[in-house]
Formats: structure tokens, C-alpha cells, sequence
């Protein structure tokens, strides 16, 4: 399995999506991948910057950049928030 499903909950536009992430990518690029894809599907309602973090809803846990999804402990069906 190359890629993971799971919920992106974003705050400031107080929407949820469900995204398959891939696996084999750093966390920082995933993200920018994810802001993309929102925006696009939100028709510009969230604004590509580079200050967005990654956050576990579960645990509060804070995603670093520099590691790869593998082994960040992201798992299937995980609840993530970009803030």
C-alpha cells in the first residue's frame, strides 16, 4: 500500500476532507499537496502559504517537515488538522 487514507479537518474554513496521502513523500511536501487540494476543490477558500502545520487530532501531536510519512506514525483512517 503507496498511500493512506485520511480525514484533513481545517479550522479556518470549518470543513473537513477525506485524501489519500502517499506514503514515500517527506510530511512537508504532503502538506503542500493537501493545501492544493483543498484549494482547488474549496474554489480558493484556503490560501497556499508555507506557515501551515500538521497536527494529530487525537493526540495534538505536531507533524515535523523532514520526515517521511512512513515514519511519522501516520496511519490509515488518522484524523489530521492543518492550522
Amino acid at each position: 500500500m503507496n498511500k493512506l487514507l485520511v480525514t484533513i479537518q481545517i479550522p479556518t474554513i470549518e470543513q473537513s476532507f477525506d485524501l489519500f496521502i502517499p506514503i514515500n513523500k517527506k510530511v512537508g511536501t504532503v502538506k503542500k499537496y493537501i493545501v492544493k487540494a483543498i484549494d482547488d476543490i474549496t474554489s480558493g477558500l484556503m490560501v497556499e502559504k508555507e506557515s501551515y502545520a500538521l497536527f494529530d487530532v487525537d493526540t495534538g501531536k505536531k507533524y515535523p517537515n523532514n520526515i517521511y510519512v512512513k515514519d511519522s506514525g501516520i496511519k490509515n483512517g488518522a484524523r489530521l488538522m492543518i492550522i
